[in-house]
């Protein structure tokens, strides 16, 4: 078995032995991963609300897209994909059908900006965004 093999399997195996992450991590994570969201996610009316905080995480992210902040941007990104790809199905739906589909709107121009955005979007954030665009003919 060669190694990269060796690993995804090793990968797997600890994910299917390990926890995923579940609803309500993710303020949590989202608190601890990006101090600066504390203070919008205070503000959310249902904090165990998957789907709120998601958009709020979303709205977050496009924020950190106006003003040009595209090293945070990634770190989002980075948070975003580790909730896709460790989420279990609910919060893997909220990446998918929130945080996802709200990125459209500053994605689905053919601006520099957009192209410098999917330059640095992680792998299977990219394959969910274009499998979405595709989908509804974007």
């Amino acid at each position: 078995m060669n190694a990269l093999a060796e690993l995804l399997k090793i990968k797997a195996d600890f994910l299917l032995k390990n926890k995923l992450i579940k609803e309500n991590e993710i303020l949590e994570i989202l608190g601890n991963e990006l101090p600066e969201i504390n203070q919008e996610l205070e503000k959310l009316s249902s904090r165990q609300n998957i789907y709120s905080a998601i958009k709020c995480f979303a709205e977050f992210t496009k924020q950190l897209i106006k003003k040009g902040n595209l090293s945070e941007v990634k770190h989002c990104f980075n948070v975003a994909e580790k909730m896709l790809l460790e989420g279990n199905k609910t919060v893997k739906n909220a990446i998918e059908n929130v945080y996802i589909f709200s990125m459209s709107s500053v994605l689905g121009f053919t601006s520099p900006m957009s192209y410098k955005i999917k330059g640095i979007m992680n792998k299977g954030l990219l394959n969910e965004y274009n499998r979405q665009a595709y989908a509804s003919g974007i």
